[in-house]
């Protein structure tokens, strides 16, 4: 029986279960030798899980759940798979799955931020020419967010992005919520800003 390694617990009926934190690629990043993708500290407690798919249900009958993405690397470069399921019952269970990952408190809303006093179109007009250029996106400042839907008296219900009052119903969280990025925000803006010209390559 192997021993149990440090992040192992004990369950009530003496079970041992372990828990381990299991990264996706273990790739050195261009700038050091290590791995990148280390878990990045989080503000609240709890288990995090980093195993996700790519699930939809088409007119509450069918179930489709692989790993495609729609775009040229997945359709012609990764192995993706999906399994469909035809059937009512399991397409209803999976559209209540996705409707509660989608709840309020489950998840965030990424929408433009409060615009500037001035120079607002401006900065939206930069920072789209900024993206567009062929080597450098220069600009720093991102027009869009993540928010936190704050329920209360004036805010009962979630709203859409374009509503008049979303600023008043929500909270901005960051780019990164969650997550203390630390050092790691510069090699994020150092990609995005050196890597426009890898755009048609990804």
């Amino acid at each position: 029986q192997p021993t149990p390694g440090p992040a192992a617990r004990r369950r009530t009926d003496g079970s041992v279960v372990e828990r381990r934190v299991l990264r996706a690629e273990t790739r050195p990043s261009f700038l050091g030798t290590k791995a990148v993708n280390k878990p990045l500290p989080v503000t609240r407690t709890g288990a995090r899980m980093g195993l996700h798919a790519k699930s939809m249900v088409v007119d509450r009958r069918i179930g489709v759940i692989g790993t495609h993405n729609f775009d040229p690397r997945s359709e012609n470069y990764n192995t993706e798979g999906a399994v469909i399921i035809e059937d009512p019952v399991f397409a209803e269970a999976l559209a209540q799955s996705i409707l509660r990952d989608i709840h309020p408190q489950n998840s965030w809303t990424v929408a433009p931020r409060t615009k500037p006093p001035v120079l607002s179109g401006l900065n939206y007009s930069v920072g789209k020419a900024s993206e567009a250029l062929p080597v450098l996106d220069f600009w720093p400042w991102r027009y869009a967010t993540d928010y936190e839907f704050q329920p209360g008296p004036d805010c009962p219900e979630p709203l859409r992005r374009q509503d008049k009052n979303f600023h008043a119903c929500y909270v901005s969280v960051g780019d990164f919520p969650e997550v203390n990025v630390g050092p790691k925000w510069l090699l994020v803006r150092m990609l995005t800003a050196f890597g426009a010209g890898l755009v048609p390559i990804l």
